[in-house]
């Protein structure tokens, strides 16, 4: 088999296993994380309303317990 890509070879044949993200619902939008040992992390938000953008609990990274 021949491949042809721009992607490293270990990166195409040796994947990980894919993360699995948890949605959780806002009362007006949705954050997307990962959960690990009880806390939520999250990795995206998902909302029409601009308030939520700017308040830090919902900003990637941070951890919601």
């Amino acid at each position: 088999m021949i491949l042809h890509s721009i992607v490293p070879p270990e990166a195409v044949m040796y994947a990980e296993e894919p993360i699995q993200y948890e949605t959780r619902q806002l009362p007006n939008g949705y954050i997307q994380g990962v959960n690990s040992n009880g806390k939520f992390t999250v990795s995206r938000l998902i909302s029409t309303d601009p308030s939520l953008y700017l308040d830090p609990r919902y900003a990637p990274g941070s951890i919601l317990e």
